[in-house]
């Protein structure tokens, strides 16, 4: 059996301090609605500036990578993969407190995910290089990726829009500054649907005016 760091090293996990979480309540203007496939009904955000990270094992994957083919890339529409393994996940619920099959993989498993459940859909999906190639604890540690690879956009900035697939960053507590992610699973001209893990504790489907000032950003991988 593979010891924890080596578990960790082979998903390129990296470990900080600052966790996100996110839990939704009901009713602030602009803030996500909870979809027909959401378990919960209107949501409002409270969110500490912790960001998530935690990766784990969806249906027949254990813990850690030890004896697991990890995942082929693949070779159609990689966004739709990503964005098929994401609603795959929705309604899975954390155990105690922040502990989740996808810390379980991670070799951390109790821990804030939601940026863990990033890493782990585009990991399933054999994309985790497109998306910063490890996965983070820190939203800001992700953040800085994209910008420095030019792969980031603020909501409202010339060229800057939900794309599916893309990592979409939250500033719920008003810190001016990300605390939550998810993965854009749809949009239109006025709405953007996410997929987000670690909201009230579970994985869920939310839906956002595309002008809500939760949203503090898209990062776009570099497929």
């Amino acid at each position: 059996m593979k010891s924890q760091h080596a578990r960790n090293k082979q998903i390129g996990l990296t470990l900080a301090t600052t966790l996100c979480s996110v839990t939704l309540t009901g009713g602030l203007a602009g803030g996500p609605a909870a979809s027909t496939s959401a378990t919960a009904a209107g949501p409002t955000a409270q969110a500490s500036r912790t960001a998530q990270n935690t990766p784990q094992t969806a249906p027949g994957i254990t813990s850690g990578t030890a004896g697991v083919r990890l995942p082929v890339a693949d070779k159609g529409n990689p966004a739709a993969t990503v964005v098929r393994l994401a609603e795959s996940q929705v309604g899975y619920h954390e155990k105690g407190n922040n502990c989740t099959k996808y810390g379980k993989w991670a070799g951390h498993e109790c821990a804030e995910w939601c940026d863990i459940f990033v890493g782990w859909a585009f990991w399933k999906a054999g994309r985790l290089a497109a998306a910063g190639g490890k996965v983070y604890e820190r939203v800001d540690d992700h953040l800085a990726w994209f910008k420095q690879h030019n792969r980031f956009h603020r909501r409202g900035a010339k060229g800057g829009g939900p794309r599916q697939g893309a990592v979409i960053f939250f500033d719920f507590n008003g810190h001016d500054g990300p605390d939550h992610v998810g993965i854009v699973v749809g949009y239109d001209s006025t709405h953007v649907e996410t997929v987000e893990g670690n909201s009230g504790d579970q994985v869920r489907k939310h839906k956002y005016s595309r002008s809500s000032r939760f949203i503090w950003g898209y990062g776009y991988p570099a497929w």
